[in-house]
């Protein structure tokens, strides 16, 4: 009698769980067919819905437990927490030709970027809004039948550009906003190549501001602070402290024309306007905070609502019909986002029911997002070169449960993997000795994660596969796949026309807009039959200590060509792990060193290279492998933007010389295309050689042999 009590109350509390909101609403506002109604192969036409999903969750249920100060949100009369995000649906016209398969993307700073890696779309296309046919590139994640999703997640977001925007609430403290005092930077990257007098205080007009407690610098405990660079030389974890900006040069004040302006708690006022060779840190009092870490809500429940509901709470059905496999993808940021998202347990909704099957992590590194704190900054990411303050790359890295070496030596020896992680709060260094960012078997997905070359020197991509020493390859537990798009650069857009980054002046050399999409697309479909089917997908490929191809970043290491013209700096993005404070713990809270305390040092690894300068191990597409020029993941910085520091996320393209005599003549030590290709129809066969042998291993798919075999016969290669 008493067993059958327990059950009944159990089924009871079941019932409960599942009756609470938490997509309560998904309203459409436009509903429109797309490309002209034009079929995408065999899934015929698709359609477009834009609206708006409403949210509650409950703060008592454990799994909102990580959602950090959302015991600081105001309640409604249920106790629940409201808010509500935008969204954005294409699914084919007739529901009968969907592939049962949800795709779904973490969206990048409010933008929709997916169309532009797997459907290799161009610069003119409409990422944000895609309505015309030239908006979907090839084509290829329609033509392969998923229902695509997107909803927006950052508070930070402001409206326009079709841009994907959220409504959270205010942290708040006896009835008033919870005020902190924090730090934020400009740089380079905010002033387009210009020399602005003002900036909001986020550093861009498309990103909303925390407001300063008052334009009065004293009340607002606010100081400025420049420097050449937020990185050390040699690189290192540190940061430099930088010079005190006199009271007299600054103010809180918008003024496009220069000093006075008007006084302005969202504006910052440089006298003599911001230079682009400086890095510009402020520290202030600011007000403001929404529950960030809600944005990990958001996708959570949208994904668990568009793959489980019938209808939503006011009856209306669910636009995603018929799903049974749920493939999520983030990209760069967004990437960290996920990284995060998984290490602090929302893979699991609210009823204990994994959300993603599968994760397609994509160009983030080693690095988690600025995210689940008390004003949070996810638009800021670490370079070599600024935004250094930002908590991104503190223990854990890896995927697999290991020992924490701030603990002391793991007797051990190896990465402890087959521990039993299960910690569902997700702590971080001051909670647990071992950690990792995938502890929980019953919900944790399949994970395939890439990066270009240009994270192995910006984002200390080497992190996520060995030790902190660099002294050791790491095992990847069984349900992750690693893999280097060798001699990539950070995000390349198909057919992009290479520039000198910002303002086509700030690097030294032409960057590297070779497209790693053929790969991406076979490495998506893998994962699909991978989260489907249980299929494993190729072999992991990274640089690795044991064959040689990881090495230190100077030049005598990696092997790279003295190209006469290009400056070797042998810079990388420091790593260490760092202290922020007693409120901060698994990488969620409330900073109080604005300026982190490093408590440890990284050994900071890279790829090595051939004789051309193009990266070992990792899939080297055809470009790669059939070259025609050197393709690397990093560039220098000309003077007027820091001399030698690296140029944000900017790889290079070199191109080799013709002949043999002009190589001569440029005392070039590369091969020159006459040397490497006799013919053009020997430089036709090598990459046709090189595409199939990649397609027989699972990293691309016959389209792209077809299109890469079509290319080389239209160069005009040697």
């Amino acid at each position: 009698m008493q067993r059958k009590g327990w059950m009944v109350a159990a089924a009871a509390a079941l019932v409960s769980l599942t009756a609470e909101a938490r997509v309560t609403r998904v309203v459409i506002t436009a509903q429109e067919v797309i490309a002209g109604g034009a079929p995408f192969g065999d899934r015929g036409a698709y359609e477009k819905l834009t609206g708006t999903v409403y949210f509650e969750v409950d703060p008592r249920n454990p799994n909102n437990a990580n959602v950090f100060d959302l015991d600081k949100a105001t309640r409604n009369r249920a106790g629940k927490v409201e808010f509500s995000a935008d969204m954005v649906i294409l699914r084919p016209v007739d529901a009968s030709k969907a592939n049962g398969r949800l795709f779904f993307e973490v969206n990048n700073r409010g933008n929709k970027i997916a169309q532009t890696m797997l459907n290799s779309t161009s610069v003119t296309a409409n990422n944000n809004n895609p309505t015309a046919p030239g908006d979907f590139g090839n084509g290829w994640l329609e033509r392969q039948g998923y229902t695509i999703a997107w909803v927006g997640w950052g508070a930070d977001i402001a409206p326009g550009n079709s841009r994907l925007t959220v409504s959270f609430p205010i942290a708040m403290d006896k009835g008033k906003p919870i005020t902190e005092r924090i730090l934020t930077e400009y740089c380079d990257r905010n002033f387009a190549g210009g020399t602005p007098f003002t900036l909001p205080l986020s550093g861009s007009v498309a990103f909303k501001s925390y407001p300063a407690v008052s334009t009065d610098k004293s009340v607002a405990q606010a100081e400025l602070r420049v420097r050449p660079s937020d990185s050390p030389r040699p690189s290192g974890p540190e940061i430099p402290a930088g010079e005190l900006v006199p009271d007299s040069q600054w103010s809180f004040a918008n003024c496009p024309a220069g000093p006075p302006g008007v006084p302005s708690a969202t504006d910052i006022c440089v006298a003599g306007g911001f230079r682009n060779d400086r890095v510009y840190e402020l520290r202030y009092r600011a007000t403001d905070s929404p529950v960030m870490g809600l944005g990990y809500v958001t996708s959570r429940d949208f994904v668990s609502f568009l793959h489980h509901a019938r209808t939503d709470d006011a009856g209306s059905p669910n636009p995603a019909s018929r799903i049974a496999t749920t493939v999520c993808l983030g990209i760069s940021s967004s990437g960290m986002y996920y990284r995060d998202y998984l290490y602090q347990g929302f893979n699991s909704d609210e009823q204990g029911r994994r959300v993603c099957d599968g994760v397609y992590i994509d160009i983030p590194g080693v690095q988690k997002l600025f995210l689940n704190y008390r004003f949070a900054q996810p638009n800021p990411f670490t370079v070599q070169h600024r935004e250094r303050y930002v908590p991104d790359t503190n223990f854990p890295r890896a995927y697999a449960v290991r020992h924490d070496p701030l603990f002391g030596p793991d007797g051990e020896g190896e990465d402890d993997d087959d521990r039993d992680g299960n910690d569902d709060r997700g702590g971080g260094r001051q909670a647990q000795e071992f950690d990792g960012i995938l502890k929980r078997p019953r919900t944790d997905p399949k994970v395939i994660h890439t990066d270009t070359a240009t994270e192995w020197w910006q984002f200390r991509s080497s992190l996520v596969d060995t030790d902190e020493n660099g002294t050791r390859d790491l095992r990847q537990p069984s349900n992750v796949r690693r893999y280097l798009f060798a001699s990539k650069q950070h995000f390349p857009t198909k057919g992009a026309t290479p520039t000198r980054g910002t303002a086509n002046r700030q690097c030294q050399q032409v960057n590297n807009q070779s497209h790693y999409g053929p790969s991406a697309r076979a490495l998506l479909l893998a994962l699909d039959d991978w989260a489907r089917q249980g299929r494993p997908p190729p072999a992991g490929r990274v640089p690795r200590l044991a064959d040689g191809t990881l090495v230190p970043p100077d030049q005598a290491s990696t092997g790279f060509p003295s190209i006469p013209g290009v400056t070797y700096t042998g810079r990388y993005n420091g790593s260490g792990d760092r202290d922020f404070g007693p409120r901060v713990e698994g990488n969620s809270g409330v900073i109080d060193y604005l300026i982190p305390v490093v408590l440890s040092r990284h050994r900071v690894l890279v790829p090595r290279v051939d004789s051309i300068g193009n990266d070992l191990g990792g899939i080297r597409q055809p470009e790669v492998e059939v070259p025609t020029a050197t393709l690397t993941g990093w560039n220098t910085r000309t003077a007027e933007f820091t001399d030698g520091d690296l140029c944000d996320l900017n790889g290079m393209t070199i191109p080799l010389k013709r002949t043999r005599a002009e190589k001569a003549a440029a005392g070039d030590p590369r091969p020159s295309l006459e040397d490497l290709y006799p013919s053009h129809g020997d430089y036709v066969s090598k990459v046709a050689a090189a595409a199939r042998a990649l397609q027989s291993q699972g990293l691309m798919l016959q389209e792209d042999v077809d299109a890469y075999i079509a290319e080389a016969m239209a160069a005009p290669v040697p």
